[in-house]
């Protein structure tokens, strides 16, 4: 363990904290936090945290259940391990109960506040009957609820600052605390409290890399879920007493909670490549009233709006969450034909498969995506309306999420037929590798199509430098894979011009934005390491292949399949070893040396292995250890970083 003075965020970034012994530190000073406190780790004695057990036993109640080794005159009662772990937590559980039930109003209309600006996906709570329920019940299930948002508020300290943060407990601590009370709560009648805790609580494991966990928390949500819409509008529902409620403000807080259970499912299941649990057909077929839009929401409407399936106009600012929500059920579909293998499934590089004809599996989606876009009001539109229009009506973080979606869809359906490995000149055009496609395009659809990916991925770094810009930065788990997802690109054309027709003029600064606001966000998520790493294996890959065109000549996607695997994954692993093998396997200079070498120790000779070692002397090559070593990365300056990569 370190016993040098460091602040909190610098340890959980895993970087080196530099400072001259009081705060703020270079990295808190430069990124503006103001909470930057100076500390050494604290170890706790087992033997003090033993103690401490121990007296807390000694002071419940007879009828608790501690385990008595000794029962002689004068000796005291060791509480067995497991007793110890059982107190332990009780004592936690009572401690944010207790701090739960003191928190002012004031805070929790803050966190409120910043839940629904910074997540655009989960505006699922009603500010004033949430607000009306805490202050007259504060059941069991709206404290589960608090806790989950307070423990997604509290990732977002890198870029919300005030006094008010002070007294709220770590993020893990709710986390904690609102699945312990959830346990108890989900076998239970279904509340919509238990399902909107889920839905964050789910949201928040997903970004501090607990999938399996997300994963199943999202199962539950949506089985809840159903199971509350089903007492609702079945003819014969099996216990009429569950849900009789027909508050036209508590209905439409079910709709859009089981919405937000379709758009979580969407993003999940997209990331753990497994099939979705609530198809949009489902949501049809239950016919799952259309969410009211942001105002009528807010505010309370007539019943009769609620009265109608997901059709009709959605062009309205104020309909965003609806349009989000299509929006999601397309991007899911776009991935479910990448994680499908995409062109390499069996019969989708026949003609009648082909990108470009009409019918197939690859035109049908883009035409929804397209049809989606054209639904929307044209000031709906980026680059054609800013962000900073929007945000001054409120709907900044709505816009961008819209914006993103359509072009992270974009990258996914375009990108999955360009060379994942392209030489230094080549121009736009399909797969070089097998399976090649079995028919040829038209004249200028790979320009077009070139010119609609690279667009995508500048549109996207765009959106997210004009929102920090704008004092609106997201910090979410789905903006942080579009802001990867963009960075690759913008790294992969920078390299490879060419495949652009020179059309990205701007793309070293554009990758640099990504990699600024991938530092950033790893202040917030854990998520970030994975992307970060992937994308310095790529760099190295495609440094080296335009350096050398020989290095990788007649190499296939196939040869880095797990580089080519990371690039697409919303559930981030660190394969950074897998990556450099893959590299340096496939590099042949490497094999070269090994070839010389092997010759060199087989003619043993000392002359032959003093040339084995300048043979390996003269190709120097500190990217494996350097790229593989994420806590030594320091982003001071992103910018003269690429540069000196450059030129090494």
């Amino acid at each position: 363990m370190r016993s040098s003075l460091s602040c909190e965020y610098c340890r959980k970034a895993k970087v080196k904290c530099v400072h001259t012994g009081t705060a703020p530190c270079q990295r808190c000073s430069r990124l503006g936090t103001s909470e930057c406190e100076l500390a050494r780790p604290q170890a706790r004695s087992a033997k003090k945290a033993a103690r401490r057990v121990q007296s807390t036993l000694l002071a419940l109640t007879p009828g608790d259940d501690v385990s008595v080794i000794s029962s002689t005159p004068g000796s005291q009662p060791i509480p067995s391990p497991i007793s110890s772990r059982q107190a332990a937590s009780y004592l936690v559980q009572e401690t944010v109960d207790e701090h739960l039930t003191r928190l002012p109003i004031s805070v929790i209309l803050k966190a409120l506040n910043i839940f629904t600006a910074k997540f655009p996906e989960l505006r699922i709570l009603q500010a004033s009957t949430f607000i009306k329920e805490y202050q007259a019940i504060r059941s069991k299930e709206s404290k589960a609820l608090l806790a989950t948002i307070l423990a997604i508020t509290r990732k977002q300290c890198s870029i919300v600052t005030g006094d008010w943060l002070r007294g709220l407990k770590s993020s893990e601590t709710y986390a904690s605390y609102a699945w312990s009370t959830l346990s108890d709560a989900i076998l239970l009648p279904p509340k919509v409290q238990v399902v909107q805790a889920l839905l964050i609580l789910t949201l928040y494991e997903w970004g501090v890399r607990e999938y399996h966990r997300a994963w199943m928390h999202c199962g539950m949500a949506i089985r809840i879920m159903q199971s509350l819409h089903s007492s609702r509008v079945s003819p014969h529902p099996l216990d009429v007493s569950q849900n009789n409620d027909t508050d036209v403000i508590v209905i439409a807080v079910e709709s859009r909670t089981y919405w937000a259970c379709f758009i979580m499912d969407c993003t999940i299941n997209s990331g753990t490549y497994n099939p979705r649990m609530l198809p949009m057909s489902e949501m049809h077929k239950l016919k799952v009233p259309r969410p009211l839009n942001y105002t009528d929401f807010a505010f309370g409407f007539d019943a009769a709006s609620l009265d109608h399936v997901c059709t009709g106009d959605l062009s309205g600012l104020a309909q965003s969450f609806e349009t989000i929500a299509l929006g999601f059920d397309i991007y899911a579909q776009a991935m479910s034909f990448v994680f499908n293998n995409g062109r390499c499934a069996p019969g989708m590089c026949a003609p009648q498969n082909c990108p470009w004809v009409p019918g197939s599996a690859w035109s049908q989606c883009k035409h929804r995506l397209e049809g989606w876009r054209k639904g929307q009001h044209e000031r709906l539109c980026y680059p054609q309306h800013s962000v900073v229009v929007h945000m001054t009506l409120g709907h900044g973080e709505s816009f961008i999420y819209l914006n993103m979606l359509y072009y992270l869809s974009i990258i996914m359906l375009h990108r999955e037929y360009f060379p994942f490995l392209p030489t230094a000149n080549l121009k736009p055009r399909g797969p070089v590798d097998p399976p090649l496609l079995e028919a040829e395009a038209p004249p200028g659809w790979w320009d077009e199509s070139a010119r609609e990916l690279f667009n995508a991925a500048e549109q996207i770094a765009c959106l997210l430098q004009e929102a920090s810009e704008c004092g609106i930065p997201l910090m979410t788990p789905f903006s942080g894979f579009c802001a990867f997802t963009a960075c690759f690109l913008n790294l992969y054309v920078f390299r490879f011009p060419s495949m652009n027709l020179g059309r990205s003029s701007r793309a070293e600064q554009l990758m640099n934005w990504g990699l600024e606001y991938l530092e950033e966000f790893q202040n917030a998520w854990e998520l970030a390491g994975g992307w970060i790493k992937t994308i310095q294996n790529s760099s190295l890959l495609y440094k080296r292949a335009t350096e050398d065109a020989g290095r990788y000549r007649g190499r296939t996607r196939a040869d880095f399949e797990t580089l080519h695997q990371s690039i697409h994954e919303y559930r981030i692993v660190d394969r950074s070893d897998q990556h450099l093998q893959q590299i340096n396997h496939a590099d042949h200079n490497s094999l070269r040396r090994d070839e010389e070498n092997d010759a060199a120790v087989t003619r043993q000779t000392q002359a032959s292995t003093n040339l084995g070692t300048a043979v390996n002397a003269s190709v120097p090559d500190p990217f494996p250890n350097w790229w593989s070593m994420l806590q030594e990365v320091e982003f001071t300056d992103v910018g003269n970083l690429w540069n000196g990569m450059r030129e090494l």
